[in-house]
C-alpha cells in the first residue's frame, strides 16, 4: 500500500476508470460535430436518384 492507503490494484482500476470516461467524452464530441455538418449536395443527389430507381409499391408509406 502507498501512504494514502490504496493498493496498486485500485489505483490501476481508479486509472482505467478515468481513461475510459474521458475516452467515451471524447467520441461523443467527435459524434457530436460530425452529426451537425451538412451532408454534401453530390451525396443528397445521389440519394435522390438512388429513390427514383427504387421501384415504388403500393404499400410503401414512405
Amino acid at each position: 500500500m502507498d501512504k494514502t492507503g490504496r493498493t496498486n490494484a485500485v489505483k490501476s482500476d481508479l486509472g482505467s476508470k478515468r481513461r475510459t470516461q474521458r475516452i467515451g467524452e471524447q467520441l461523443r464530441r467527435v459524434y457530436d460535430e460530425v452529426a451537425q455538418e451538412d451532408v454534401p449536395d453530390e451525396f443528397l443527389r445521389l440519394l435522390e436518384e438512388a429513390d427514383k430507381a427504387r421501384p415504388s409499391s403500393t404499400s410503401d408509406k414512405s
